[in-house]
């Protein structure tokens, strides 16, 4: 399944602060594991463009179902699951870093809904934009398009003190107090989570708490530590606290989420 699913790094410099990457996947639906996925919650922006294989996606916190054709999902500890609607994936997208939707937009990120319509971002450059990558005959072209939509779409805006916290707080793998956060930063705790907010959508803390998950998530996935050790190599009291914070953001029970984790995940991979 490794095969089917394409990355690349930004062609652009520039670009390459804030793009992590751009991504292809295509595959039938019965090669994959499963029908519905719950999608854990996770510290990056994802843009994505599903061709005529939209994805039903459910966010159970709020109780809400959208169906997803051509998306961005912002940063949230909502709930969420995924299910394809036809008998094929196929999304052509790419991975924004935390502050990716601050550069595209001058409203506050953490009043905007949990998945944005893309043409509430790019208007009428959205629609030109699916016309060109349906005429690409290959990943590399379309990785192409996607970059140009993205240059013509951000913004010239001072995030350096947004940017700054987020490198110490991947630094520090979300170890790190608020405090000591606006001190390196120059700014009150206060300041600093108004800034987290406008331009990452949710709080420091709540961004530390998706970052231990991610870091949580992958040690699960490709070692054999038990769920002990990795309670504690996340800087955790004990394992119980470890548990009750992965199953209160997840919904699931981290010993059910390792059992269970498949090779491919959605919308995050």
């Amino acid at each position: 399944m490794e095969n089917d699913f394409i990355i690349q790094k930004p062609f652009n410099d520039g670009l390459q602060q804030w793009i992590d990457y751009y991504f292809f996947i295509e595959i039938p639906v019965d090669k994959l594991k499963f029908n519905e996925e719950f999608v854990f919650p996770f510290p990056r922006i994802t843009f994505g463009y599903f061709f005529e294989h939209p994805f039903l996606v459910t966010n159970h916190s709020l109780n809400e179902n959208y169906s997803a054709e051509m998306i961005i999902s912002r940063i949230s500890t909502n709930q969420i699951s995924v299910k394809p609607l036809t008998d094929k994936v196929k999304i052509i997208g790419a991975h924004l870093k935390p502050y990716g939707l601050g550069l595209l937009t001058n409203d506050d990120i953490s009043k905007k809904p949990w998945i944005i319509k893309t043409e509430d971002l790019f208007k009428t450059e959205a629609e030109r934009f699916k016309k060109k990558i349906d005429r690409c005959s290959n990943p590399k072209e379309m990785f192409a398009v996607i970059e140009h939509i993205f240059l013509s779409s951000v913004l010239t805006k001072d995030l350096s003190i947004v940017i700054k916290a987020l490198d110490l707080i991947e630094e520090e793998e979300g170890n790190i107090s608020i405090s000591k956060l606006s001190e390196n930063t120059g700014t009150s705790t206060r300041t600093l989570r108004n800034h987290f907010y406008k331009s990452v959508g949710c709080s420091p803390k709540e961004y530390m708490m998706l970052l231990k998950l991610r870091q949580s998530i992958y040690q699960m996935k490709h070692s054999s530590n038990s769920l002990t050790s990795v309670s504690y190599s996340q800087n955790f009291a004990d394992q119980a606290h470890f548990s009750n914070t992965v199953k209160n953001i997840t919904g699931t029970h981290p010993r059910a989420i390792k059992e269970n984790l498949p090779n491919f995940r959605f919308l995050q991979f």
